[in-house]
């Protein structure tokens, strides 16, 4: 890990050394109105810029992630990652970015590229969420769990973890699917929704004290409900 992060501080070093952008005041404008959502401005900023500074990789990237935010043509999305392509061969962002911007037209040439910038920076935490994504929409367990288990669980939303614990029971693990169901319900712990998914779950892996062990616990949340709920035998 550490090796990667000094791998990926030079990186930024030599670029920087190449071309300074982060002095440019026009570049720090463009950020600045996309971070305050005028993407539309940003964009005539950014393409000035680059169409001025052929050897600047970065900011051929920036336009054209801001293209992908703007939904602007494909031939102008992919002629700026090209040019950022040519110039940064090793950059883990322009992976990602290229990926998003691909997944429409070829989720299976959107994951290679997300395995690429994964393999430059392991820990992207992005890249690690689509890739685990699409992974689990193609049904390819090995690989969604692979990328699963390296998101930090903080990262982890609920509707991923749902999207897994589905894969997980489709392909027979269980004991998996109970665990990332247990801390679902563990995480939100007054969610009815959730701990419905629960007791469904060991209805149908045929665990009925467990089954019935949930019951109770949704019938605390909405007292109103047990009359409705009889236990499982």
């Amino acid at each position: 890990m550490k090796s990667i992060i000094i791998g990926l501080f030079t990186l930024l070093l030599f670029d920087a050394a190449v071309y300074p952008y982060d002095q440019s005041e026009e570049y720090k404008k463009a950020l600045s109105l996309i971070e305050s959502g005028n993407r539309a401005e940003a964009k005539n900023i950014l393409k000035d810029l680059s169409q001025k500074n052929a050897e600047w990789g970065i900011i051929h990237l920036e336009y054209a992630i801001n293209c992908i935010y703007l939904e602007c043509t494909d031939n102008e999305i992919e002629e700026y990652l090209t040019k950022a392509e040519a110039l940064l061969p090793e950059n883990p962002r322009f992976y990602y970015f290229k990926g998003l911007f691909l997944e429409h037209l070829d989720k299976d040439a959107a994951l290679r590229l997300y395995d690429k910038a994964i393999s430059l920076r392991p820990s992207y935490t992005d890249v690690l969420i689509r890739a685990c994504t699409l992974y689990a929409e193609k049904g390819d367990l090995k690989s969604a769990i692979s990328y699963y288990d390296s998101i930090p669980n903080e990262n982890k939303s609920s509707t991923l973890i749902l999207r897994m614990i589905d894969l997980l029971i489709e392909n027979k693990n269980y004991q998996r699917a109970e665990k990332e169901l247990l801390t679902l319900t563990t995480l939100h712990p007054s969610n009815e929704i959730y701990l419905g998914r629960l007791k469904d779950f060991y209805i149908k892996t045929g665990n009925i004290p467990k089954a019935n062990e949930t019951t109770k616990k949704i019938e605390k949340l909405s007292p109103q409900k047990k009359k409705h709920m009889r236990p499982l035998r």
